[in-house]
């Protein structure tokens, strides 16, 4: 826009591996452990594409792992790769996992890949499969607890852009699983009262009365996430039900483009105070927001939720396919600015 200054975020320049190894957490949106981790490297930059994280338990299939591995570089646009092994199995450091590093290298270099490094890291230390200089020794380096000025640079923009690193996998589908026991019960009565206020409303207003009455509660929502003690279970059990009608839910989606943080807040809180399958809906919208901002983890994590709640929930299984396809953050915020567009005509 004319008379406008946009600053464009600095770059990080990894320069060795080490660095690779220090920033595959702040990429993944987790610790990855007993994991494949394949980060494809686009164009004569080396710009970081997509990260994906592989089990090592899946990856026993070693032929199969190593064709999708390409593939999705490939589907990427990728023109380099490198890959990072994390296992702490009790075999010998050198030679854990090297059949299947050699099989993606051997199946990127017949896409015209070229893998430009391979690492193991294990008990604190890496290894690189592929150098024998004196650079690695055979003992492997320590991991580095002092991040160099690049990795420091990953880690700020990953928190800019409000994705935490977690210890592990189990810790972020934790971090938005749902009630159990009696908090479970409780729960469920919470949400048949919201069906039943809902179902009155319906009867006396209409359609475009809980439409408005739904919107009305996810904008109370995001700006009780302003407030220190968060959303309350009869405030999540009536976000839950509003988000299921999908003029109100395709709305709040376009709410990710000017209040991210506030919605992504609000659905994960949701997200822990409801119980299937009533949270289908608000899992979808965590994932469809979550990827929307490249958080290719927590979007995962929420798809198989909602799948698990409702397996052929409408979005749930477009996010599916879009994951699957590999499109873009971009276009995904694109298609929600278009809803937008389309919503205010």
């Amino acid at each position: 826009m004319r008379g406008m200054t946009v600053a464009a975020r600095p770059v990080a320049r990894l320069s060795s591996p080490g660095e690779i190894v220090a920033v595959v957490p702040a990429l993944c949106g987790f610790v990855p452990k007993e994991s494949l981790v394949v980060i494809s490297l686009r164009g004569p930059r080396k710009r970081v594409g997509l990260t994906m994280r592989f089990d090592l338990e899946w990856c026993r299939d070693i032929p199969t792992a190593a064709a999708e591995a390409a593939r999705r570089l490939r589907t990427d646009g990728a023109t380099r790769a490198v890959l990072v092994v994390h296992s702490e199995e009790p075999d010998d450091a050198a030679l854990a996992w090297t059949a299947l590093v050699q099989a993606v290298e051997v199946t990127c270099d017949s896409a015209r890949i070229d893998v430009t490094d391979a690492l193991l890291v294990r008990a604190g230390r890496w290894w690189s499969y592929q150098c024998r200089a004196d650079c690695c020794p055979a003992e492997g380096t320590p991991v580095d607890v002092a991040p160099t000025a690049a990795v420091q640079l990953v880690q700020a923009e990953g928190v800019l852009d409000g994705r935490a690193v977690l210890g592990s996998r189990a810790e972020l589908v934790a971090s938005i699983a749902p009630p159990v026991l009696v908090a479970a019960v409780s729960a469920r009565q919470h949400l048949d009262r919201a069906v039943d206020s809902w179902l009155d409303r319906f009867a006396r207003e209409g359609r475009e009365g809980v439409r408005s009455h739904g919107l009305a509660v996810a904008r109370a929502a995001l700006d009780r996430t302003l407030c220190a003690e968060g959303l309350s279970l009869p405030e999540a059990a009536e976000l839950a039900i509003a988000v299921q009608n999908v003029h109100v839910r395709d709305e709040v989606a376009t709410w990710a483009l000017t209040r991210h943080d506030a919605l992504l807040s609000a659905l994960t809180q949701t997200a822990r105070l409801v119980v299937p399958p009533d949270d289908a809906a608000v899992c979808a919208l965590l994932g469809w927001v979550a990827y929307a901002q490249g958080d290719g983890g927590l979007a995962n994590v929420a798809l198989a939720r909602a799948l698990t709640s409702v397996p052929d929930y409408s979005l749930a299984l477009l996010l599916s396919a879009m994951l699957q396809g590999q499109v873009p953050p971009q276009d995904v915020r694109k298609l929600l600015r278009d809803t937008s567009r389309f919503l205010r005509r």
